[in-house]
Formats: structure tokens, C-alpha cells, sequence
């Protein structure tokens, strides 16, 4: 049975280097995280920036989110990954399942993913896994915060504690990486995360003018109010009209069909 795939900020796995148990026949690491999460396999989504060596030998790559940046290395024993990975240009989302693997056991040794699946996604894509990843790390931290408090009790956490030493200001410190990272998340993407579709926002701000033609500013405006900024908006009403919801009875102005 494989493992299951977790979702991890590169701010925090950057941190781990707490292996929990020998690798695997193939390379890969069990880790415990600085916030418990017992970790042999994960997903990733975020920007690839690098990427050196070619098809058929090693490649390496780096791939970043709000937090930091993953190091991949790939080679002869997943070609078609390596492949995949290599015909990708930098700048580009990707969405990456992957196991950690420490190459060596020396002090400077740091971790790395090997890449079981790689493929090209959109801005959108990212932003969910981003808003995924914030709400498990969360949920993981208030209960690495009850361990240190003393009124939790999962022993697990106790050798994360001792091992990384967690401080009450190092937990402000996690949870100020979380912030960071959905601060880069588009409205849409956030809007979808509270039950609020920006489409279903345009419908309706438009429904209490159904006989009107209405400016594209006055309906980007209202989004704006509501936390959907330009980007996302303009999106939502180009969805609309390409779905026959709405249309341009003029340039700049939008009313409902």
C-alpha cells in the first residue's frame, strides 16, 4: 500500500530534518515535520524556476511557493518524469507528487524531492493547493500548540517539540508563514475557499439591475467591496459572457441576458 500524499509549505519542509525511520528500497525518507506531520509522500504546486540537465540523465529543478522553494532532482529511474521535467520552461505552475529523500546523513546535507509525477497547471490550481496546504498546517499547529501547553496529548509531538525545539515564538513564526502564503492567493481562489464564486456575486450584484447596462468598473467596484480583486473579477465576467450569461451591449458594460 503506498502512502498517503500530504500537503507541505517548502518554508516548513526546508526545516524538517528529522527522519523518522530508514528510507525505502527506492531512496525515499520518512520525515516527522516541525509541526508533527509524519510525512513519506507529498504534493506540491507551485512555480518552477529552474531547471538544469536534460532527458535522459539528472535534472535538477526548483520549484517555489510563497513560503521558499523545493529542490527536485530526477534521473534514469523515472524517465518519463525526467522527461516531463525537462521539456517544462521556467516560468510555469506545476503540480508535482513527490517523495522526500536525504541524500546523505552529514550535517550539511539537506532535503530534496524525488518527483513520482509532474505536470503543467494554472494560477488558480496553485492558489487551491496553497489554500489546502495553509489550512492542514494549521490545523497541525494548533495541536503542536496544545502539546506545548500541556493539554494535549500525542506522543509524537513530544519528540517534535524536544527535536526542534518549539518555542511559543516559533510557533508565531509558522503561523506568520501561513499568513504569507494566502496573502498571495487571487480572489477567486479565496472567494471559492468561503463558499463565495465570484460569478455568483456578478449574477447577482447584476440581478438587482436586470433592466440596466451596467459599467465594468461599477460590477469590478462591488467585487472590490467584497474582498474579489480586478483580476478575478474581469475573469468572472468573461466566464459569463463566454457562457451566454450575460453580454456586451456596448464596450465597457455588461447587462444580464
Amino acid at each position: 500500500m503506498r502512502a498517503k500524499v500530504e500537503h507541505l509549505f517548502a518554508g516548513e519542509f526546508n526545516r524538517s530534518d528529522l527522519v523518522a525511520s530508514p528510507g525505502e528500497p527506492k531512496g525515499t525518507t520518512s520525515l516527522l515535520t516541525p509541526t508533527g506531520l509524519s510525512l513519506r509522500r507529498l504534493t506540491i504546486v507551485g512555480a518552477l524556476t529552474e531547471v538544469e540537465g536534460k532527458a535522459g540523465d539528472f535534472v535538477h529543478a526548483r520549484v517555489a511557493d510563497p513560503t521558499g522553494a523545493f529542490t527536485l532532482r530526477s534521473g534514469w529511474h523515472r524517465p518519463e518524469v525526467t522527461g516531463a521535467l525537462a521539456k517544462i520552461e521556467p516560468p510555469a505552475f506545476v503540480a508535482v507528487t513527490a517523495s522526500p529523500f536525504l541524500p546523505s546523513r552529514s550535517p550539511a546535507s539537506r532535503m530534496v524531492l524525488l518527483p513520482e509525477a509532474v505536470a503543467e497547471v494554472d494560477r488558480l490550481a496553485r492558489d487551491t493547493w496553497v489554500i489546502v496546504t495553509a489550512d492542514m498546517t494549521l490545523a497541525r499547529l494548533e495541536r503542536l500548540s496544545a502539546a506545548l501547553a500541556g493539554t494535549g496529548q500525542e506522543p509524537a509531538l513530544d519528540t517534535v517539540i524536544a527535536h526542534y525545539r518549539i518555542t511559543p515564538s516559533l510557533l508565531v513564526e509558522l503561523a506568520e508563514m501561513i499568513t504569507t502564503a494566502l496573502a498571495s492567493v487571487s480572489g477567486t481562489a479565496m472567494a471559492k475557499r468561503e463558499g463565495r464564486d465570484p460569478k455568483e456575486l456578478v449574477l447577482a450584484f447584476l440581478a438587482t439591475r436586470p433592466k440596466e447596462v451596467v459599467p465594468l468598473e461599477a460590477i469590478l467596484g462591488e467585487l472590490g467591496r467584497q474582498g474579489i480583486g480586478t483580476e478575478a473579477g474581469t475573469r468572472a465576467v468573461n466566464e459569463l459572457l463566454a457562457e451566454g450569461e450575460c453580454y456586451l451591449p456596448r464596450k465597457g458594460s455588461v447587462k444580464l441576458v
